[in-house]
């Protein structure tokens, strides 16, 4: 029991795996529901075309397929203007997106009350399929459309076809169940794989912490993310390379392992690079100098204390006038100076903020 319920639950992951992944799939549903609203946007409005032109039984959907592309198109642009920046939506999106292609194949049907229904039995097959949700959630939500359209059919059919409706929803509808208990498994454990891979490719192997490759994808978007101003802090280690020539590159590492941790543990995981074998840049949005300064002052002081030595320099713009380049460029600029004092007087460290 407690297998199935992993299963049905979390595709056969842990819950904590879930909950890991939830950025990930944020995303992939995202992609997918951009793509099949645009898709239904295009194919209703040919349908609709076609209706007009073909005449006949063709324009008893006029009605639905009109309102199916004004659905379509509406649910599009939420799409492209609101999930950049907020992509837990893309989960009400596609629901949404769902519920819309259950309420045309139930339209449909309904329109044509003497025959069987066809487009709700694929529209039930296919549904569960298009989008990476936990299986038990698109299990209710083929249940909820099975009975859903099996009343509605109660009410306009007769009742040998809304029974025959009933069969062909239940057969497929199983077909549909036991098919996204099975993809769902498959779209989250490719998922797991492209995590692993996305934070091997943009994490230092030795410090933890993001490296370059990462630095140069995320840069871009701290003008977005910050709302008054900027901080790039850029703190080099001192004496990384003397450490290595006496005392050898294990020691080496276990240096740059802790000023890494000190840097993480004052300005965030999140915003932490090492672009360098000794250089290390952390972003801090929307703080006071005097905040900077404290963290920066902690900073030298806790890497001293365990009998290391850094250079730090940083640099604040507001959102106004940011500059991405020049910001990074100022901070590693001020970080030379403190290195440049640090060789002239050993021991002496400085800090050296900018405020623009």
């Amino acid at each position: 029991m407690t297998k199935l319920n992993r299963y049905l639950l979390y595709a056969g992951f842990d819950k904590e795996e879930i909950q890991q992944l939830l950025p990930e799939v944020r995303e992939e549903n995202g992609r997918c529901v951009r793509i099949y609203l645009g898709i239904s946007a295009g194919v209703f409005f040919a349908c609709l075309l076609m209706s007009f032109l073909a005449g006949g039984a063709l324009t008893a959907n006029q009605l639905t397929y009109t309102v199916m592309v004004v659905i379509s198109v509406l649910l599009y642009a939420c799409a492209r203007l609101l999930l950049p920046a907020r992509p837990s939506l893309s989960t009400l999106l596609s629901i949404l997106y769902m519920l819309s292609m259950y309420g045309f194949s139930f339209s449909v049907s309904l329109a044509h009350g003497t025959i069987p229904a066809t487009a709700a039995v694929a529209i039930l097959l296919v549904m569960p399929a298009l989008f990476t949700y936990k299986p038990i959630y698109m299990i209710l939500m083929t249940v909820l459309a099975i009975f859903g359209h099996f009343w509605l059919s109660t009410l306009a059919k007769p009742m040998d076809i809304a029974l025959l409706d009933l069969w062909n929803s239940l057969f497929f509808g199983a077909i549909a169940v036991l098919l996204s208990v099975y993809l769902m498994q498959t779209k989250f454990r490719l998922l797991s794989q492209k995590r692993k891979n996305k934070v091997l490719s943009e994490t230092d192997v030795l410090t933890g912490v993001k490296n370059r490759n990462s630095f140069e994808r995320k840069r871009a978007g701290y003008a977005d993310r910050c709302k008054e101003n900027l901080t790039c802090i850029f703190v080099d280690v001192n004496g990384l390379h003397e450490l290595n020539d006496s005392e050898g590159h294990e020691s080496g590492d276990i240096m740059l392992k802790t000023v890494a941790h000190a840097v993480v543990d004052h300005f965030g995981q999140a915003d932490t690079y090492r672009i360098g074998g000794d250089e290390f840049v952390a972003f801090c949005l929307d703080s006071t100098l005097e905040d900077i300064r404290g963290r920066i002052t902690k900073l030298i002081r806790e890497t001293g204390e365990k009998g290391f030595s850094v250079s730090v320099g940083a640099s604040l713009q507001t959102k106004q006038e940011l500059d991405m380049d020049e910001l990074v460029k100022q901070a590693e600029h001020y970080m030379y100076i403190e290195k440049r004092k640090y060789y002239e007087d050993i021991g002496h460290n400085r800090r050296h903020v900018k405020a623009q």
